[in-house]
This record gives C-alpha cells, structure tokens and sequence, in this order.
C-alpha cells in the first residue's frame, strides 16, 4: 500500500515541532560557537601556526602577568633558524573608562611576526616615546581618532599616561583590540624595568630549529651570563642589555597555542569540555522534541486510525511519517544553526561579544554542525519509531 503522497499530516501541527528543533539548536549552536570561539581566539591570540614560539614565566597565573629577562631576545635571535624576535609588554589598562590591552613592542621587530597595515596616519618607531597607534576594533570602540590624546590608567599600578595617536592599523588578527606602543613605554605602565618583558615572541624556521633547542640555549645562558650584570640599557638596540639572573626552570619555551592552551587546560577549559558544557543545553531541550513528536502523532490520531482502518501496517506509518517529517527536522536544524551565526555577527558588531576587551571570533567547527544535527535526526526518529500506531 503506497501513501507516500497521502497528505495525512496537519502543516500546522509539523512546524511546532520545527520551531521547537530550530529553537533548540538556534540556543545550542550560539553556546557552542560562543565557547569555542573563545577558546579558539584565546589559544591563537599570540600566534597560530607551529613556527611561532614563546619564551614565557612558567609560574605566572596569567600569560600577561609573567616576567622573563628581555636581553634574551637578542641572545637567542642570534641563533641560526630564528627569523624574529619580538619582546612584548601586555598591560591591562583603562582608557575611556573601558577596559583596554596595550602592547609595548620593538616595532621593526613585531611586524616581521604580526603584519599591520596603517589605515590612518603613520606607523610607530621605537622612539616614539609619546605615541601610540590603535587597532581598528579598538578605536571603533573607544571612538579614538586620529591625533587623539588619550588619558591610560594602568590596573596593574598606579601609573598613567598620556599618548598620542599616531596611527590607526588593520591586521585581521586579536591584535585590531589593542593598542601598540614603544616597550619602554609598555614596561614602565606595567611597573617593571628595562630588564624584564611579559614575553617574548620568535618567529623560527621548523626545519633549522626547534623550541627544545631554544630552551637548551636559555639553560646554557643561565650558566654562562654573556655580559656582566648592571650594565645600563642602551636604546634602541632591541633590548636593553641588562643581564638578569634567572633559573632556566621557571622559564617555557613553547609554540604559542600550546603555551596559552596550557592555561585553558590548567583550569579545565578544554575543547572537549566546552563542547560538553554546550551539549548540555541540547540536552535539556531534547525532551521538548521528543514531546512535540509525540504530540503530534496524538493529534493525527484520527488520521492515522483511519489509515490503519483501510489496511495500512504499523511499519509503513512510522517509515512514511519518518520520510516526511526527517528531511524537514534537518533542514530546521541547520536553519537554527544558520540563526545563530546571524545573531552571534550582530552581537560581535555592536562590539558585546569580548572577552578581555578582545572580540570572540567566530569559529565555525565542523563538530558543532554535527553534534547539532544527529542528536535531531536520533530524536525525532527514536520519537516515532517508539510510539504506539493503533
């Protein structure tokens, strides 16, 4: 008996259970990208790909608390395979009243790892010692234009500062949420001296060297000093040439998304464990579809009682009911999904979706499209295969 084209279902009654699927994986699909998405723009904040290592404090609770002796830069640039050396100062500032990050960078050495291109007036030089340029999220936000002065606060001391506007630069990277400027500048915001840096960036060739022979050069350094210590700084050679003692233990070296993913690990913010988290609200709203599909097979009681009547088996209901409705959950499914997204861009373009004023990226992963849709497709079939066609 062939009811394929037997119109039985009520379209009323089908697109609650549709609003109901396309509701549920809108809510999973915007928790899932939110988490990943920070997750994702967290591990590449300093840099994505395998030949950018960080030399980084081990024991530092955050990656923009750390200190490391900043002549290591230069000691370890000379070095055949490394193609930069870049030492950054990350401080947490307020400017505006609006929590800010500044960078304080060697330039010439920071655009051989990070490529900018000035939208707005000129780049920045070491010397520039009462200026800074702005990434443009952040000067969207802060409304920063042009020759600007601008009031920082530093959180981590009592410092503050003004600075100029130089220039305003695009790199289509978590770096457009910053401002840069000189390291001197950067180092006395965060209350240190010219002998230490947050970190230091390398850009390395994989194939001359790697992060361990990095590291066994730092452990030689920390045998044998190359100058003595005390020496004054003498700008603007890349690094002040003051020779910290430090133990080679308490210092990383290591790709910078595993470094910071170290952090995330630490405190149990794994991919995995973001995933599940938003697993959790699919969950929750799981039982809601299996309801609906019920319901919906209750109201078409009538329907069903009279196609029963004239000679159609339990088994060809449920595989008829299954071809109608199944395609339709899952074109609903990823009509949520597709939600999601929009909602998400339009937050992030009203400047809502930061963590640590920097924008959450978002990063469509390929699981969350499948994590969003089987369980839908597993839902709804389990949902009529189980029911009770009398």
């Amino acid at each position: 008996m062939r009811i394929l084209f037997f119109k039985y279902l009520k379209r009323q009654r089908i697109l609650t259970l549709l609003f109901i699927i396309t509701l549920s994986s809108m809510l999973f699909s915007m928790t899932a990208l939110s988490l990943l998405g920070f997750y994702k723009g967290f591990t590449t904040y300093l840099g994505e790909g395998e030949d950018i290592v960080v030399i980084y404090n081990k024991k530092s609770s955050t990656p923009f608390t750390g200190l490391v002796p900043a002549y290591l830069a230069e000691k370890i640039s000379d070095l055949n395979g490394v193609l930069a050396a870049s030492p950054e100062v990350i401080i947490p500032c307020i400017i505006k009243n609006k929590a800010t990050f500044l960078r304080g960078i060697i330039p010439k050495e920071f655009t051989k790892i990070n490529q900018l291109t000035i939208i707005e007036g000129a780049t920045l030089e070491l010397n520039d010692l009462n200026s800074a340029i702005a990434g443009k999220k952040v000067a969207e936000r802060l409304s920063l234009k042009l020759n600007d002065t601008i009031l920082i606060l530093s959180v981590l001391t009592d410092r503050y500062l003004e600075l100029k506007i130089k220039g305003i630069f695009i790199s289509n990277s978590p770096i457009d949420d910053e401002i840069l400027v000189p390291l001197y500048v950067g180092q006395w915001l965060v209350g240190t001296d010219y002998g230490y840096v947050t970190l230091i960036r390398f850009k390395i060739d994989r194939n001359i060297i790697t992060p361990s022979i990095i590291y066994e050069e730092i452990a030689k350094e920390v045998s044998e000093p190359s100058q003595p210590q005390n020496q004054e700084p003498q700008p603007p050679s890349i690094t002040p040439r003051i020779i910290i003692r430090f133990g080679s233990k308490d210092l990383g070296v290591e790709e910078a998304y595993r470094f910071l993913k170290s952090y995330t690990d630490r405190y149990g913010l794994t991919r995995e464990s973001l995933l599940i988290l938003s697993s959790m609200v699919f969950i929750f709203s799981s039982a809601s579809i299996i309801i609906a599909t019920k319901t919906i097979i209750a109201q078409h009681k009538g329907e069903i009682g009279v196609l029963r009547s004239i000679g159609a088996s339990k088994k060809l209901l449920k595989r008829d009911m299954l071809i109608k409705i199944l395609p339709w959950s899952i074109v609903f499914s990823f009509l949520g999904f597709a939600m999601a997204i929009a909602v998400l861009i339009v937050i992030q373009e009203g400047d809502y979706f930061q963590v640590l004023s920097h924008t959450i990226p978002i990063h469509i992963d390929p699981l969350i499209v499948a994590i969003n849709l089987i369980p839908v497709m597993l839902l709804v079939s389990i949902s009529i295969l189980k029911s009770n066609f009398e």
